[in-house]
């Protein structure tokens, strides 16, 4: 599918952006769409994982039935296997009438499990269980039932590193890790933080009934170089908060609305920007930094021009070329 096509298709969902990155993303949402195995989304948090996943969904053949989301960390330890495989009447105190697990609420649809790294070791070995059989058996119930579902899982911690450490089943791990999806954090979509600004900006300026047109210059900037650790959701949490701060009639979010906080962050990256010493052109700067590259290269493979090549992934022809041009010679 064409590029533009692409953007379109998924913009309508709120998946917004155009960078490479953000395209990659959307091509991997495409190819999960069209096939049912399991996918594991694996990214920082704010990154929009429950998103991708309803985009899966939504664009697969199992659109047309339930998809149903569930935070793993968010549920006591000692309530997941009732929420997950539902209870019978009396089971356990509190449970007076009979209850559908989610997994039954999700039959023929999805079934999105963020946060499956705070899944409880005892209900790993379940989960495993269910994955293999697909069937299973409410809390104080002797009756099976088979379920078709498609599990979607999330993590904002590396299930790998989790699986070294003995915190997590690696044979749980690999029945999950059958389609990994990589959601890129907002550092990695720098190009794209306009645009979700704006979005952002358009939906609270509606919210709040007021008439704001964008962001100064300035701000834009600001709103790029600033390091964003809970991604998208941290960024429209904070565009929230600057509409909140406008006040009637404004049509331009500028420098005064930020925060205070935020103005002495914008003027520490000003003068951090202003104190760098350009004293040569790019392209000077370019060629002292690949000189500096390849004797780094060099030294590294004591002077093999074959190993230095491949260390550097160019050819043996281009380094001898390049030690030449930059007058580059091994030591006597």
């Amino acid at each position: 599918m064409p590029k533009k096509a692409l953007l379109s298709k998924y913009a309508l969902l709120g998946l917004l952006g155009k960078s490479e990155k953000f395209i990659e993303l959307l091509q991997s949402i495409e190819a999960a769409a069209h096939c049912d195995v399991r996918i594991l989304l694996e990214g920082e948090s704010g990154t929009g994982k429950e998103l991708v996943a309803r985009a899966v969904h939504q664009f697969s053949l199992r659109s047309e039935n339930k998809f149903v989301a569930i935070d793993c960390g968010a549920i006591q330890p000692n309530l997941v296997e009732s929420e997950l495989f539902g209870h019978i009447k009396g089971a356990f105190t509190g449970a007076a009438i009979d209850r559908k697990g989610l997994f039954e609420e999700a039959n023929k649809g999805t079934l999105f499990m963020d946060e499956i790294n705070n899944l409880p070791v005892d209900m790993q070995s379940k989960l495993l269980r269910v994955l293999q059989d697909e069937e299973i058996r409410p809390v104080g119930s002797n009756q099976i039932r088979k379920v078709n579902v498609r599990i979607i899982t999330a993590s904002s911690s590396s299930l790998q590193k989790l699986v070294t450490e003995n915190k997590f089943r690696e044979d749980l791990y690999y029945r999950l890790n059958v389609y990994p999806i990589h959601v890129p954090p907002l550092k990695e979509r720098i190009e794209d933080i306009p645009l979700l600004a704006d979005h952002f900006l358009k939906k609270f300026s509606s919210e709040q009934k007021k008439q704001i047109e964008g962001f100064h210059e300035e701000v834009l900037d600001y709103l790029k170089q600033r390091h964003w650790t809970g991604n998208i959701r941290e960024l429209e949490n904070f565009i929230e908060r600057l509409v909140t701060l406008t006040t009637e009639g404004q049509k331009i979010i500028d420098r005064k609305i930020l925060p205070a906080e935020s103005q002495k962050e914008l003027k520490k990256l000003k003068k951090d920007i202003q104190e760098i010493q350009i004293s040569k052109s790019l392209s000077e700067s370019l060629i002292d930094y690949e000189e500096q590259l390849i004797r780094i290269a060099l030294k590294n493979c004591n002077w093999n021009q074959s190993k230095a090549a491949r260390f550097l992934n160019i050819s043996e022809h281009d380094i001898r070329y390049k030690m030449t041009k930059l007058k580059i010679k091994k030591p006597n």
